[in-house]
């Protein structure tokens, strides 16, 4: 705890004139608390705060993991992160335990400390500073006070509310600590008392805050969104008071009016920012999102071009996490567009079906990278044809194809060389047609013609992926792709790890969806639909469009579309928005619509329905996005849908169907792999953490007490 008090400072320069001009790290050593007390040192420290904008995406360690995997639709390709062993989740010397505590806050010899509770205590020194001294303009324009000390609540709220979410009760340190007492008290707030403080907090930041602001500072929207989402979490969780533990610890206080001040900031910031993007895929295209953003973005985390001022993890690491392997006897070499694939987070099977409307929902087409073309010329490591495939594609192949012999390479350069079909076992797809392309082609589902068995995810050499992909090819997740790593677009910086790209975290589309949510609780489908809607309106393909080729040749979906649409280059005849609108029929018990969401055996209500929906729905349009560990655990959901959804997390058994080829420990045999349990909600507390607690005399915590202090379950 002693490292919490210590300053993290950045520099300000070349003043709000390009995307991170206030994000230049200056190490402070030998500066002293006066620094801060003019008008340059505390505007200096105020923009030093953003830094802590950038912990859901600068390292896997710390904010990315407990943010990202283990949810319904999303999970670690890890089998021990997947399943969520002991030696990851049991204790407080875990792996996840690792993170919390980076999460919490730690340092190095050669770095400030990074995370939440040094982050908290430099917005309470910029707070003291700001009240107490008023330097310079600090005192003298009270708008320009108002503004800056809006953007320290938020920034300070931000901290406590992505700690929170992840602990539970929690320290609520509102004031400054500037020298080493070796008192380390630091005993746990309540949620409702947390909560009570955020929102008002964020008032005051919504009040003051522009509604336009250079890129990465705070605006109004941005702040009303937060706000609007605070109500909705303490709504949905003001039922919990004797509810079972896990559901007990999310209670956060029972104000009747949180569903209406929701809807009614919501509705501000929706009418304020003016709309959504018109196509969802510009909101990734770095082309556009680092040029000229929508205002749909309404906070991103900040990252350059100029690694330098990227921090201690040189940049945006999340540009790495979500794509997997694809030179694996591909042909296709590590490049700048198709990103350097860590492997690190993919979708759950369910994540991919949880796109009910592959060729009409045009989210499905944008989030993913379907096609690899062949990079590597004469260099290729593509594999090769053997006798068997080569027969059967030279008796099976589209008139004016070449054929093919036996111990050719199979891929060519510039052309196909990795596809993927997620299709169900109903729809398998002959084995001898998928191993017989002259690509590769990671099918789901396939069956032998000859025996009549199933197989999943079967490699190019008849190996079994099994369910956690580690590294292997997987469908991947391309929202993060970012062809400047390492600052430039140079083919020489391929293996580079540091993203430039900055990083959503707030968009218009999910202020949409936190009032629908706050409307369908209140009872209001009709509205709630209605917003619902605004996002099917942007996800339909229009006319003109072109889907992607994958989707069109070979998932079973495509004979819903006209004749003319299944001709190349597959463009769509009109807009599609009439085959995906939404209406109360996908969330009313006995419809074919919510037949069609799959839902939950024990979610049989129209008001249970309607809350799923919304999540399946945040999942369609936010995958791999970081939000949905978090909404999922407030809205006391994570639990039953992970188990139901997750199959290498969950224990349950018979929800999944049955492979042929089960071996490997994470083969297909239709039961769970995981140890997720109720407690996994909340993570425990790191020991790394609590031995450094003391009561307010500086006697350290014993055993007893650091026990009391632990989450339950740990």
């Amino acid at each position: 705890m002693k490292k919490y008090i210590w300053i993290l400072a950045l520099a300000l320069v070349n003043p709000m004139t390009s995307c991170q001009d206030f994000l230049e790290e200056e190490q402070v050593a030998n500066l002293t608390q006066d620094y801060y007390n003019d008008e340059n040192g505390l505007e200096a420290l105020i923009n030093g705060l953003y830094v802590y904008a950038r912990i859901k995406h600068e390292w896997d360690a710390s904010g990315a993991r407990p943010t990202q995997a283990e949810t319904d639709a999303y999970m670690s390709t890890s089998p021990a992160w997947a399943r969520m062993e002991v030696g990851t989740y049991g204790n407080d010397l875990s792996s996840i335990a690792s993170n919390v505590f980076n999460m919490l806050g730690t340092s190095n010899s050669n770095y400030a400390p990074m995370g939440a509770y040094p982050h908290i205590n430099n917005c309470n020194i910029a707070l003291d500073v700001l009240e107490n001294i008023q330097p310079g303009i600090f005192g003298t324009d009270q708008t320009y006070a108002n503004r800056r000390k809006a953007e320290i609540l938020m920034l300070r709220s931000w901290a406590f509310y992505l700690t929170s979410n992840q602990l539970g009760d929690i320290p609520l340190t509102l004031t400054p600590r500037r020298q080493d007492s070796g008192i380390y008290y630091y005993p746990k707030a309540s949620l409702e008392d947390i909560y009570t403080q955020m929102i008002t907090d964020m008032q005051f930041a919504y009040e003051h805050l522009p509604t336009s602001a250079p890129k990465g500072r705070l605006t109004k929207w941005a702040a009303g969104h937060f706000l609007a989402k605070l109500y909705l979490n303490r709504a949905q969780a003001a039922g919990f008071a004797g509810a079972e533990e896990h559901l007990r610890m999310l209670y956060k206080g029972n104000v009747p009016s949180d569903l209406d001040n929701s809807i009614q900031i919501a509705t501000e910031v929706i009418n304020g920012v003016g709309g959504l993007a018109p196509d969802y895929h510009t909101l990734f295209d770095p082309a556009v999102s680092e040029t000229n953003p929508h205002p749909e973005v309404l906070w991103a985390a900040q990252f350059d071009t100029n690694i330098g001022l990227n921090g201690r993890f040189t940049g945006n690491r999340s540009v790495n996490y979500h794509i997997g392997n694809y030179t694996d006897q591909t042909g296709v070499n590590r490049s700048m567009i198709y990103g350097r694939p860590f492997g690190t987070f993919k979708p759950t099977d369910w994540g991919y079906d949880n796109f009910r409307d592959k060729l009409h929902d045009s989210r499905y087409a944008k989030t993913f990278r379907h096609e690899y073309i062949s990079n590597m010329g004469s260099n290729s490591t593509s594999y090769n044809w053997n006798a068997v495939s080569a027969a059967w594609w030279n008796a099976n192949k589209p008139a004016g194809a070449p054929e093919v012999r036996s111990g050719e390479r199979r891929i060519q350069n510039g052309a196909r060389a990795l596809i993927y079909l997620e299709n169900d076992r109903e729809n398998a797809l002959d084995s001898m047609k998928a191993m017989s392309q002259p690509y590769q082609f990671m099918v789901r589902w396939v069956r032998s013609a000859t025996t009549g068995n199933y197989y999943y995810r079967l490699f190019i050499n008849g190996a079994n992926l099994g369910l956690a992909t580690q590294t292997a090819p997987y469908l991947s997740v391309k929202k993060y792709v970012d062809p400047m790593r390492g600052g430039s677009s140079d083919e020489s910086n391929f293996n580079s790890e540091a993203g430039t790209r900055d990083a959503i975290l707030m968009r218009l589309a999910e202020t949409y969806l936190i009032r629908a949510e706050a409307y369908g609780r209140k009872g209001d489908f009709g509205s709630a639909v209605a917003d619902i809607n605004v996002l099917r309106q942007r996800a339909a393909f229009k006319g003109g469009e072109q889907r992607p080729n994958v989707l069109v040749e070979w998932y079973p979906e495509a004979n819903d579309l006209t004749p003319a649409e299944r001709v190349a280059p597959y463009t769509a005849a009109g807009d599609s928005y009439n085959a995906i609108m939404v209406t109360e029929n996908h969330f009313t018990p006995g419809t074919p619509e919510a037949q069609r969401e799959g839902y939950i055996p024990t979610v049989s209500s129209k008001q249970d329905m309607f809350v799923h929906f919304i999540y399946n729905e945040k999942n369609r349009e936010f995958l791999g996005e970081g939000i949905m560990w978090e909404d999922l655990h407030n809205a006391g959901i994570l639990y039953e849908r992970v188990m139901h959804y997750n199959q290498m997390a969950s224990s349950a058994v018979g929800l999944w169907p049955v492979a042929t080829n089960t071996g490997g420990g994470n083969g297909q045999d239709g039961r769970g792999k995981g140890q997720m349990q109720k407690h996994h909600t909340f993570r425990m507390w790191p020991f790394n953490y609590m031995i450094q607690l003391t009561d307010e005399n500086g006697r350290p915590l014993d055993a007893t007490e650091r026990s009391a202090y632990q989450n339950p379950g740990y």
